[in-house]
């Protein structure tokens, strides 16, 4: 791969032939890979039974509110507030993580 660049950085003009040539070397595997994805993703996208069991766990919440006394629109609050700390959790080790990276990158 070195001989490659270094020929590249001789001859500029070879680069774009270069490139190309490797585009159609690769192109069918990625192809193939990409069709691959696509075909993980109709069968997670077909799958109810993962659907099934969240909203059961969710439902479970709600009713586990009620039964110990909250209100209807109590118990939908407190899941709306878990949600909205969940996502604030998610961001916040998202910000710490990219943080994380540009400091190291930089070192």
């Amino acid at each position: 791969m070195e001989q490659i660049l270094k020929l590249l950085m001789e001859n500029p003009d070879m680069l774009m032939p270069v490139i190309k040539e490797y585009i159609n070397k690769y192109k069918p595997i990625v192809y193939e890979l990409a069709q691959e994805v696509v075909e993980i993703c109709k069968d997670y996208s077909n799958n109810t039974e993962y659907p099934a069991v969240v909203a059961k766990t969710k439902k479970n919440m709600y009713d586990a509110y009620i039964s110990i006394g909250f209100t209807e629109d109590q118990a939908l609050a407190l899941m709306i507030n878990d949600n909205i700390q969940l996502m604030k959790n998610v961001k916040q080790i998202s910000s710490s993580s990219n943080k994380s990276n540009s400091t190291k990158s930089k070192s």
